[in-house]
């Protein structure tokens, strides 16, 4: 059994809650004593989700980004999922070469400032995996991510903040 560190005299401890049950008001945290993991084939591509993490086994066109990154643009890439485990290797590769001449991404409360300045609806700029989702479109160069809202744009423009 897992102790519960709640210091709330509601906290439930010890009780499973299924799928097909109400959930408590207030909501949950269920904490698992092992780590799940969740395997999926894409064709033959083998991906891995466990602890936040996806990862594509696929011996050359390997990558581990966040899993929620991977949900969001799987839904966004449906029906072209062997293209995006491509693009998303590609851009991992682009990142590191980035990052190692440490360039650093800008941090989403800093895109979310930058976007409301104009009502900006689309972003411009960064790798696929870390472009953020409350954007309505985004891209970078002629690879379109999501959307096709050519309104005012937030552009990250590497080569000027590497300089």
């Amino acid at each position: 059994m897992t102790p519960c560190f709640c210091r709330n005299e509601n906290c439930m401890q010890n009780i499973n809650w299924f799928l097909d049950q109400d959930i408590p008001k207030g909501g949950y945290v269920r904490i698992l004593a092992e780590l799940l993991l969740w395997e999926e084939r894409l064709g033959k591509t083998r991906i891995t989700t466990t602890e936040g993490l996806t990862t594509s086994m696929e011996l050359h066109r390997g990558w581990t980004i966040a899993s929620s990154s991977w949900n969001s643009l799987r839904k966004r890439w449906f029906d072209r999922e062997q293209e995006l485990i491509t693009v998303i290797q590609e851009q991992t590769k682009r990142t590191e070469e980035k990052e190692e001449a440490r360039y650093r991404s800008p941090t989403w409360s800093i895109l979310r400032a930058l976007q409301k300045i104009n009502k900006n609806k689309k972003f411009e700029g960064e790798a696929i995996m870390s472009a953020p989702p409350f954007f309505q479109s985004a891209g970078r160069g002629d690879l379109k991510f999501w959307g096709e809202d050519d309104g005012p744009t937030v552009l990250i423009d590497v080569a000027f903040i590497t300089a």
